[in-house]
């Protein structure tokens, strides 16, 4: 039997086949992105809202912090951002970039308090302690400078301990604030308060700047 005359036909026909594949694919994907940017605006909306975020934080219950180790900003502001924050987590790197740009813009209308997450080996809250000593005898800026340094590096090795720093009594100090977060069952980190109340799950971290940058400007 001579198959010669349906070699075209197969041909076309798988030709139309791929083009149809493609074309679903194609179709599935745009269909997707488009259900995504509906949610993604949707989300945006609620997020950058406000007045539903003051609500909503408001509603959370007020803790009584322990006194903080670390104080940025104006001392005397009675808008009071906390950081419950680490060395070794991922997450934490993005809310540093973040405290840098609200002491940045608003050093002197907020004061923001951080706390450090001491890990079971105490080798690695040596960094820990670097860091403390940096911020008493340099201040906020090489703090901060540091601090980035060290999520950009895993190292400290610009600012090494002298022998002014007392280890023991801020090791204390240290200590003493992180019983309180485990004690209160708050381990996760970053963990964010504004005011006393614990920063809505239904919302992102990501946008903290955004709405304390609301709280400042609408004096709240």
């Amino acid at each position: 039997m001579n198959l010669d005359p349906f070699i075209p036909l197969v041909l076309y026909g798988s030709f139309y086949l791929v083009i149809l594949i493609l074309w679903w694919q194609i179709r599935n994907y745009l269909k997707q992105k488009e259900k995504l940017k509906t949610q993604l605006i949707r989300k945006n909306r609620t997020a950058r809202n406000h007045e539903v975020f003051i609500n909503t934080l408001n509603a959370q219950e007020k803790i009584e912090l322990p006194e903080p180790v670390i104080t940025l900003g104006n001392r005397e502001s009675d808008l009071e951002l906390t950081i419950f924050t680490s060395l070794y987590c991922e997450m934490c790197q993005d809310i540093c970039e973040t405290v840098n740009k609200i002491i940045f813009a608003y050093e002197e209308e907020i004061k923001i308090n951080i706390f450090f997450k001491k890990q079971p080996v105490e080798d690695k809250n040596r960094f820990l302690y670097i860091l403390h000593r940096v911020f008493l005898l340099h201040g906020t800026k090489e703090f901060l400078k540091a601090l980035n340094f060290w999520f950009e590096n895993k190292n400290l090795e610009p600012w090494a301990i002298a022998g002014e720093y007392h280890m023991d009594e801020h090791h204390t100090a240290f200590t003493s604030s992180n019983e309180w977060f485990i004690q209160n069952n708050i381990i996760a980190t970053p963990s964010v308060f504004i005011k006393g109340h614990i920063f809505p799950h239904e919302f992102e971290k990501e946008d903290l700047y955004y709405h304390i940058e609301g709280i400042i400007e609408n004096k709240e």
